[in-house]
């Protein structure tokens, strides 16, 4: 969904308080005092990983849907016109806001323990879950956008030079930390998260088979995969209607990014 034109409403990103003030209270305050509402379109897609991460942790949470009406006629605040933000509710009446994806999704994990165990582990983590971000950014600016007339080169190039040299590096980096199914260390993070959500992505598109195939032929990456799958709460949470409607809405809204005749992968529920 692009950004809606016209008058944009807004919401605060800086604080009355001083930030050390914040920082303090957020330290101090334990997740089961705090709300969070993420506010995302009716897809899976860029919210997806921070509703994980809010269902892995049992956190105190809402899911608002910004429905394509309200968002077409400006009727959802943001930070900086675009999807997913998030409102962070402490005690005492005090809000906070998040925008972007990769800010919120970082912020969710360190508060629930899924940034690693010290600082280096954090890097690492940070590392992994940016690259694959990036991995899902190429495939909107150079597969997505393109004419009709290109589109089957661009996604022949990204499946066989781009995708590739991805999964040929975290296939190293996964066994250098021992192939036993996790990123960093021997514990559940963003990271492994996160991968979950870029095959889940694959899924939805037009042409997603082809490269969730070259994923299964990465044995290590694919048990990261499988690893998360067995997650209780979010085997939970992906039973649901909501999700299974996330992902649906995900496959007709990536529908017009096909060719004649293809069809998505989902539901992926687990991707198989």
């Amino acid at each position: 969904m692009v950004s809606p034109p016209g008058p944009k409403p807004k919401f605060p990103l800086h604080t009355k308080e001083p930030s050390r003030e914040i920082s303090k209270l957020l330290a101090e305050t334990d997740n089961a005092d705090i709300h969070f509402t993420l506010t995302y379109f009716e897809l899976a897609s860029v919210g997806s990983t921070a509703r994980d991460l809010l269902e892995v942790a049992g956190a105190n949470h809402t899911k608002h849907t910004a429905y394509d009406d309200d968002w077409l006629q400006g009727k959802v605040p943001t930070g900086f016109s675009y999807l997913p933000v998030l409102t962070v509710k402490l005690p005492h009446d005090k809000e906070l806001h998040l925008a972007e994806a990769i800010v919120i999704d970082t912020f969710l994990a360190e508060r629930f323990g899924l940034l690693g165990e010290n600082s280096w582990e954090a890097t690492l983590i940070r590392m992994f879950y940016t690259n694959m971000q990036y991995l899902r950014e190429r495939t909107f600016s150079e597969v997505f956008v393109d004419p009709m007339d290109k589109r089957i080169k661009a996604r022949a190039w990204f499946l066989e030079r781009v995708l590739k040299k991805f999964l040929d590096d975290h296939e190293y980096h996964l066994k250098e930390n021992g192939s036993n199914g996790h990123y960093v260390g021997d514990k559940l993070s963003l990271a492994d998260i996160h991968l979950w959500n870029i095959i889940h992505f694959y899924g939805t598109v037009p042409w997603g088979q082809k490269a969730i195939d070259m994923f299964k032929k990465y044995p290590l990456v694919w048990k990261v995969k499988e690893t998360v799958e067995r997650v209780p709460r979010l085997v939970e949470w992906r039973a649901t209607d909501e999700f299974k409607g996330y992902e649906m809405e995900s496959v007709k809204n990536y529908s017009e990014f096909g060719l004649d005749g293809e069809d998505a992968v989902a539901p992926l529920t687990p991707v198989a």
